[in-house]
């Protein structure tokens, strides 16, 4: 090729760029940021209303409604999800994938602009932004030792420092007691001074202020004015003059109590029963986790030695020691299996033509990984799983170049000859090839959704890595091979007798296998169609189901607690405290922690803004090489003692490794009349509970809290210059208290605030004796305009697409399928349709319609592969049929996939298993092509008869197939055995978490991959021996009718010496002497 004759007659210059391509990969490979998983960008909206105290149903009503009335008509808008929770409306828009993320926020804005005017005026500034999955904690820092509130002060110190880290995006602290001033009045005595509430307040506003008053010029200087106010100390509250009476003053303290103390809990936090507080770490999207953990951790380091006495930290969760293992598992892997794709390369082709093959590994990776960095893409278990997956293919193209140089020097060329004409001749199938490949992965760039996002990163690296590998394979191996090639003889070594002896037996083996597979060319194909056939219906037998991902061993898990809205903190906490007493003793266990309350920072999604009814119990295992037993196995021994305790819903969860999924069994409920949904729903719970097989049954009905409903007379009121907008937030003031500014303490800005004695404010009597002004001034009790009554509350109300929605999930039991179950379920809630409410409607949706989604886009990207390479191949060959007989061994291959799943007992994975199929379907081509190309060239450029082109070819390309496939599935073994060797530490490595996830897709490529090579080696030469002889037999039919004498005469002495050829099968005898350019010389 022009290229390789350019490179070649440079040599200097690819030299030069060969050592600027290994700098700028090492560059690039040290500091490419670091993620556990792919940071996912899908357009996903999300908007936060607070109105805090509302209630859900008036949540739904004024902010939720209204706002979903403007955003339901956004063009591309795929599903519009809302929460009305107890002070805040939460609405989630998922837009196209083709849309931009910052078009779908722009968007919702314009019409959230719409939809508010409609809101309440007392609704807080709303949040609209996109969800971001990078956005959750890195690391996790409990404190613990001493009580809540010196492990607060701590925490705040902690949190300044945090923060300052660059990288750092936010510093969360659960689990604390943040301190205030709080002012509590008392109602007898301020109505004993006739003294209005609203007016204390106002008078304590207007005292507890900093004034800057401008500045004033003495001529000589400007000094600024300022008057300062802010209250100090409790004391300096309570000395204020509030009030007079007849002239005299009547001071805070004569009708409230000024004190130190703290704001109400919304969450607790505890470590093997001890008393914590928790640091939440989040980083900036992009951000390198490991240098901002590494800069975390030192900090704690530093910090600690300034602790309190008794007080210690320990870290729940890193991200970063998951990432350095993940990285270290998957890079044991590459390298494990880059040394056994060496050691195949030495004992085929000789060290030094060994050194030119694997030349291809690191300047390929190199080039990738400078390439990736240009992309803008993260070092993740993703991608460092897709190097390990090209691994093998990496040097397929080498092989083949090399191996044909080496051939062509055996002939008596030049080095420089022999790589500008070998290279030559396999050029365009390697390029083909390489295509091929490209476009089977190629689909799968354009996986829609989440799912999408996650997985897109393997077709993007792989792809990258396999046009690296044809640059080299094309320009630096053909200059090395030029330059520093050269051809020996064999010497007379024993190690040299014995290659070559096994190298003549396996030639000579496959040459007998070969032509009698000539000999009964239909029989021979029909065979292997008909054991396919038998693989799929004992698979149909003996499948183990299907699964969307693999289920690994977790490092966390979590029991998860919820119990009815209006749980009070403390009663919540008496169901941990059950939970963690029942927890069994384990050794794998490092560490219980606890939290309880704001739950997901207090996400309304989870039931409010203080979620007081949610708690958490996270229990961390060990490292795997440190566990003596399976996580996986105490969790299934923990259920029973845990699920069906009452007062609660209890679901025990694993921590997962892949994007994030819903339950396997999550039906959504709706019905026209929304007061029939909760009959509706209990009635689909029924059904799902009474199906064997089914755990950790839940819903999300909310019953909510009872209602104290504070019911203002309106006539009453208006004659007094009152309403009740002006009304309510008085009796919210009241109970939640009122803020009337803060204070400094020293460290931070307190808040002070204003409310009813605790034993008062949850006392409903005490509204008969509060007073309040009206509009002229007058003192008047509230209990004159207000009456009040107790009312069955709403819970949190979820919808779905304009229409309320309740959802029954669960797990599934260990032995049963999610997708026969879930059948199960169909079919029951089919026959109950009948009897349940008009417009009853049940859809399926979590895992199981992740993995429908999956399943028809990966469906839809096998058969665009399909076509794609169907298009390479006609392209390369010209011909149809032999397109054809190339894309039937990528069918075929499938046999070894099945057979896989089969003998390891393993569940289909959509994902797993799927990618793996499709990655079959460019890399089993590859062979094929290299294997037709040479036929073709012996019969059209050499005049060589079919059969014996056919057997010639066959021969020939006998040892880059067989290399092709050996290193291919040596470069995959250390994953899909989960055993590798640790180079770091010099020690075999068995298991690893990102080994056990990614091994299914390992095995379906390498099963398949020994099936393919079969086939390629023996069917598809048959296969070409028959559409060759239907070819030639239409040709001399055409001739015959159309034809000169002379044509038909000599395409009938070809047929002739074809058929004389085929009936020659070499008996048992000695191995033929083999040419000496074919075999190896050690040096």
């Amino acid at each position: 090729m022009n290229v390789t004759n350019f490179s070649i007659s440079h040599r200097i210059a690819v030299f030069v760029l060969m050592f600027g391509i290994g700098l700028l990969g090492v560059f690039s490979y040290l500091t490419l940021p670091r993620e556990s998983t792919p940071d996912i960008k899908v357009p996903l909206v999300t908007v936060i209303v607070p109105w805090p105290e509302a209630a859900p149903g008036d949540v739904e009503n004024n902010i939720t409604i209204p706002l979903e009335r403007e955003l339901k008509n956004l063009k591309g808008l795929t599903d519009l999800t809302s929460t009305s929770a107890e002070g805040a409306s939460i609405t989630t828009c998922e837009f196209d994938p083709n849309i931009p993320v910052e078009e779908a926020l722009q968007k919702v804005r314009e019409k959230f602009d719409a939809a508010k005017i409609e809101f309440p005026t007392d609704v807080e500034e709303e949040s609209i932004e996109e969800l971001s999955f990078s956005e959750f904690p890195i690391m996790i820092v409990t404190l613990y030792g001493a009580e809540v509130p010196v492990l607060q002060r701590v925490a705040e110190e902690l949190e300044d420092r945090m923060e300052q880290i660059p990288g750092v995006l936010d510093v969360g602290i659960t689990g604390g007691l943040e301190p205030q001033i709080e002012i509590e009045i008392d109602p007898e005595k301020l109505e004993g001074y006739k003294l209005p509430v609203n007016q204390l307040i106002e008078t304590l506003r207007g005292e507890n202020t900093d004034i800057s008053a401008g500045g004033v010029d003495t001529g000589t200087v400007k000094p600024s004015v300022r008057i300062p106010g802010e209250f100090k100390s409790p004391e300096d509250v309570e000395s204020l003059i509030v009030h007079n009476v007849d002239g005299k003053p009547v001071y805070l303290r004569d009708v409230a109590r000024a004190r130190y103390t703290y704001k109400d809990s919304i969450s607790y936090a505890r470590r093997d029963g001890q008393p914590a507080v928790q640091l939440t770490i989040e980083k900036r999207a992009g951000a390198d986790i490991i240098p901002i953990t590494e800069m975390v951790k030192y900090g704690m380091r530093e910090a600690k030695g300034e602790f309190p006495s008794g007080v210690d930290y320990a870290i729940l969760t890193d991200e970063s020691d998951n990432i350095r293992n993940m990285i270290s598992d998957l890079e044991n892997n590459i390298l494990s299996g880059l040394v056994l794709v060496l050691l195949v390369i030495f004992f085929a082709l000789g060290f030094r033509n060994a050194l030119f093959v694997a030349l291809a590994i690191p300047f390929s990776m190199a080039m990738s990984f400078s390439i990736l960095q240009l992309m803008g893409l993260t070092l993740n278990m993703v991608v460092l799983f897709s190097l390990i997956l090209a691994q093998g293919m990496l040097v397929d193209n080498a092989i083949v170049i090399i191996e044909n140089i080496f051939r062509h020097i055996g002939l008596g060329k030049t080095p420089v000859q022999a790589a500008k004409e070998a290279t030559q001749e396999v050029a365009w199938p390697v390029i083909a090839s390489t295509a091929t490949t490209v476009g089977a992965f190629f689909p799968m760039v354009f996986w829609p959704g989440i799912m999408g996002e996650f997985m897109s990163y393997l077709p993007i690296t792989v792809i990258v890595t396999l046009l690296c590998s044809l640059f080299v394979a094309l320009v630096i191996n053909p200059t090395l091979a030029a330059s520093f090639m050269r051809f020996r003889k064999p010497t007379d070594k024993p190690i040299n007798r014995k290659v070559e002896n096994v190298g003549k037996q396996i030639i000579f083996g496959y040459e007998r296998l070969l032509r009698l597979a000539l000999r009964f060319p239909k029989s021979s194909i029909g065979g292997a169609f008909a054991v396919l056939v038998l693989t799929v219906v004992v698979y149909g037998l003996l499948g183990h189901g299907v699964e969307l991902f693999p289920e690994g061993e977790p490092k966390l898990a979590f029991v998860n607690i919820k119990a009815p809205e209006g749980t009070s903190l403390a009663k919540t906490d008496l169901l941990a405290r059950e939970v963690e007493a029942r927890l069994p003793d384990n050794p794998d266990i490092k560490g219980v922690e606890t939290t309880v309350g704001g739950v997901g920072a207090g996400n309304p999604m989870e039931g409010g803004a203080d979620a007081t009814h949610i708690a958490r119990v996270t229990m961390s295992f060990k490292d795997q090489a440190d566990r003596v037993g399976s996580p996986s196995a105490y969790l299934d021994d923990l259920r029973p003692l845990i699920v069906g305790l009452p007062g609660a819903e209890f679901e025990i969860k694993e921590q997962a490794m892949g994007p994030p999924t819903g339950p396997p069994i999550n039906v959504e409920v709706s019905v026209l009349d929304e007061s029939k949904l909760p009959e509706a729903m209990q009635k689909v719970r029924r059904i799902v509970e009474g199906v064997p097989g089914i755990i950790d049954l839940r819903d999300d009905l909310t019953l909510g809290k009872p209602e104290l409903r504070i019911n203002v007379d309106r006539q009453k009121a208006a004659l007094m210059g009152l309403n009740t907008q002006w009304i309510g937030n008085f009796v919210k003031m009241l109970i939640n208290g009122q803020r009337i500014g803060g204070y400094d303490d020293g460290t931070e800005d307190r808040d002070i605030l204003v409310r009813l004695p605790a034993s008062r404010r949850n006392d409903p009597t005490v509204l008969d004796e509060i007073r309040i002004s009206d509009a002229f001034g007058n003192a008047i009790p509230l209990s004159t305009i207000c009456t009040w009554d107790y009312v069955g509350g709403t819970g949190t109300i979820k919808r779905k697409d304009g229409r309320r929605v309740l959802t029954v999930s669960a797990g599934v039991m260990e032995g049963y399928q999610a997708q026969l179950l879930l059948a199960e379920i169909a079919t029951r809630i089919e026959a109950e349709k009948a009897a349940m409410p008009a417009g009853f409607e049940a859809r399926f949706t979590g895992e199981s319609e992740d993995q429908e989604e999956a399943s028809a886009f990966l469906s839809k990207a096998f058969v665009i592969a399909l076509l794609v390479i169907l298009f390479i191949l006609v392209l390369q060959f010209n011909s149809t049929m032999q397109a054809m007989i190339i894309l039937s061994s990528v069918v075929l291959s499938t046999m070894g996939v099945m057979i896989s799943l089969i003998l390891l007992s393993q569940p289909f994975g959509i994902i797993m298993t799927g990618v793996g199929i499709i990655s079959l379907a460019g890399v089993v081509v590859n062979n094929a092509i290299v294997m037709i190309d040479y036929i073709n060239q012996l019969r059209s450029i050499h005049g060589m008869a079919l059969y014996d082109a056919i057997v010639e070819a066959g021969k020939t390309r006998l040892r880059p197939v067989m290399l092709t496939a050996i290193t291919t599935t040596l470069g995959l073994l250390p994953m899909a055995l989960q055993f590798s060797f640790d180079f770091r530490n010099f020690t075999f490595v068995l298991g690893g978490e990102s080994s056990s996830w990614w091994a299914p897709l390992a095995t379906a490529v390498i099963f398949g991959l020994m099936i393919s090579t079969v086939l390629t080696l023996v069917l598809v030469p048959a296969a070409y021996l028959i559409t060759a002889n239907m070819s030639d037999r239409f040709m001399t039919i055409s001739r015959k009718l159309f034809g000169s004498p002379d044509e038909l005469a000599e395409e009938q002495k070809q047929q002739q010496g074809g058929e004389a050829a085929k009936e020659k099968i070499p008996e048992k005898q000695p191995a033929p002497e083999l040419e000496p350019e074919a075999v190896p010389a050690f040096d």
